[in-house]
């Protein structure tokens, strides 16, 4: 994504039908990371919001038109969902710098789906997640 290449390992636990995530560990390559503290921002923001919607993101329809309009019927993560601890290793090299807006957001789905697996014994492909524990 944008160039830029990101990986995630997941530790989870199963408790009471719902996965909580302690760790997340994240290894990015975006070039040359010109603004530290917003690359770090903007990778826990693209996990949290993975892990959000991998979870819980579900649109449903109704004769071609969606239900859930507004984020008052659209499940989010909440605080005391997101992750317990986010690690994040930028690669340090010198190429120019490609982009961190997007790329910590794809690879999430699937850590999460191994790190599922994991926890239950279960392959999780469809989502939301949140929908098939037990």
């Amino acid at each position: 994504c944008h160039d830029s290449y990101a990986a995630h390992v997941i530790e989870l636990e199963v408790k009471e039908g719902q996965a909580v995530v302690n760790n997340v560990y994240s290894s990015i390559d975006c070039g040359l990371v010109i603004n530290p503290n917003a690359a770090q921002n903007m990778a826990e923001g693209g996990i949290v919001d993975g892990i959000g919607t991998a979870l819980f993101g579900k649109i449903e329809f109704a004769k071609g038109v969606p239900s859930n309009k507004n984020f008052d019927s659209y499940r989010m993560i909440r605080m005391n969902e997101a992750p317990k601890n986010i690690s994040v290793q930028f690669d340090q090299n010198d190429f120019k710098p490609t982009g961190m807006g997007e790329p910590s957001y794809p690879p999430v789905f699937g850590a999460l789906a191994n790190a599922l697996y994991q926890a239950t014994g279960k392959r999780f492909n469809k989502q939301p997640f949140g929908d098939y524990i037990s």
